[in-house]
């Protein structure tokens, strides 16, 4: 009898130290999770403000191409001041260059009223859009905003052109951005 005793205790220390583990090893994953979310935070810039930005490229009014675009503009929090482009365009001519370009200006009021476009490209060196047989084309470009102070905000609005006849294809609305790290 005495043996069932012991094992019955032994048994019930047993479930003891296990759901004391248990206990224990929740305890250290919730704390991990949440350093985790209080150091590491996304390594992208946030939303609000506009750090980053889901540029939407329409025809613009009497283009011959009935095509449709995307910009994903995304700024890393990093001590480079870099912005990745990744532009996606279809429905375009097919077999044929295009180049993104953009203007700003510095009175932010959602009314984009800059005219001196610069071509997009890898840094300082444009790059075209090349789009395939069915007039999809990808590019990945960036840009160096090392010169503009951090916190600086502008108007920003995009258009593709044809890199043959330098023609606006597509168009997009008024954006708001701010330099971030």
């Amino acid at each position: 009898m005495h043996a069932s005793l012991r094992s019955l205790r032994l048994v019930s220390a047993l479930s003891s130290a296990l759901a004391l583990l248990a206990t224990l090893a929740m305890f250290t994953a919730a704390t991990a999770v949440a350093a985790h979310a209080e150091s590491g935070a996304p390594s992208w810039g946030p939303a609000t403000p506009n750090f980053n930005l889901q540029v939407i490229l329409r025809p613009v009014a009497g283009a011959t191409d009935s095509g449709f675009g995307l910009v994903k503009f995304r700024q890393p929090k990093d001590a480079e001041k870099i912005v990745y482009l990744d532009v996606w365009v279809r429905d375009l001519g097919p077999n044929h260059s295009y180049l993104l370009q953009r203007a700003v200006d510095t009175n932010v009021n959602d009314d984009c009223t800059g005219t001196s476009w610069l071509t997009l490209g890898q840094g300082l060196v444009p790059q075209a859009i090349a789009t395939d047989e069915t007039g999809t084309g990808r590019a990945n470009l960036f840009r160096n905003l090392a010169s503009i102070p951090l916190g600086t905000e502008f108007d920003i609005h995009f258009h593709v052109i044809d890199a043959a006849t330098s023609s606006a294809v597509l168009e997009s609305a008024c954006y708001q951005y701010t330099v971030s790290r």
